[in-house]
């Protein structure tokens, strides 16, 4: 399994989105020296199905399920601790070999089948 941030890849494609309406708005205004109406309104099409595309990943991304939770690692570490008391003074503590399970899992709780 591969991890990414799909908040970051979600950003990154935003500021493509806005570098193209910026690019459309360069082909409006008069395009390149030499091009034809019909190459400005080419190109234009072309950069207006590329922002599409990017909202349709942006969407697929936020669709997407999370495959690495830290905040329900947190949660199953809390709800694994073990107090014990040493020196008269009270800790959490986890067992490693669990631990390091459920980082592995990413807290994923694996539910049994009946």
């Amino acid at each position: 399994m591969r991890l990414i941030d799909a908040d970051a890849e979600i950003k990154k494609i935003e500021e493509e989105i806005k570098r193209s309406y910026k690019a459309i708005d360069r082909w409006r205004s008069g395009g390149m020296p030499g091009s034809s109406l019909y190459d400005i309104d080419e190109k234009v099409r072309r950069i207006k199905r590329n922002i599409e595309d990017c909202r349709i990943e942006i969407k697929m991304l936020k669709s997407c399920t999370t495959a690495y939770n830290p905040e329900k690692v947190a949660e199953e570490m809390r709800d694994h601790a073990v107090e014990f008391e040493l020196f008269g003074t009270c800790s959490d503590y986890v067992e490693i070999n669990h631990a390091i399970e459920a980082i592995k899992r990413g807290g994923i709780v694996e539910q049994s089948r009946i």
